[in-house]
């Protein structure tokens, strides 16, 4: 889990700090899959990505990139409760997802801005919102991978 906490000037003009979280869960990652379903799923999309960057790297971030970048916020985005800091919320008691609260702030603007240029460091944010994956259960992702063709994917990762 990351958290990062931002410092910004609300609508107001007021100064104000947010505390975020961010973690990506098992399912959130089954979910994103599916959303790159037609570009072959997630990690092909992002084998695309890292390839076009390093083959054009002073280009600016095309759209599929950004849609990337604004996805993964979002499906990372949650909340600790104070009266409960054991768990990690991601919707609240009607199911509306907490992440547009935050996309209702100029942190938010001011966050994915900075990934997107390269301010904030994207692969540090990737891999401190990354699930936690035991042996047993890299052993069986594996399986399925090598399955697809896709065999030595978590070891680059």
């Amino acid at each position: 889990m990351l958290k990062k906490e931002f410092h910004y000037t609300d609508y107001n003009g007021d100064e104000q700090k947010l505390e975020a979280y961010f973690q990506l869960m098992k399912n959130d990652a089954i979910d994103m899959n599916y959303e790159f379903q037609e570009e072959g799923g997630l990690i092909e999309y992002v084998k695309k990505l890292v390839k076009e960057s390093k083959e054009h790297p002073d280009d600016p971030p095309k759209q599929d990139f950004i849609r990337f970048v604004r996805l993964l916020v979002s499906k990372a985005y949650g909340v600790r409760p104070k009266k409960d800091p054991s768990l990690f919320l991601k919707e609240d008691e009607y199911g509306k997802p907490l992440v547009q609260r935050f996309k209702g702030t100029p942190a938010y603007d001011d966050f994915v801005f900075d990934l997107l240029t390269g301010k904030e460091d994207l692969a540090e944010f990737t891999n401190g919102i990354m699930p936690k994956i035991d042996e047993a259960q890299k052993a069986e992702a594996e399986k399925l991978l090598e399955q697809e063709g896709l065999g030595s994917v978590l070891h680059e990762v």
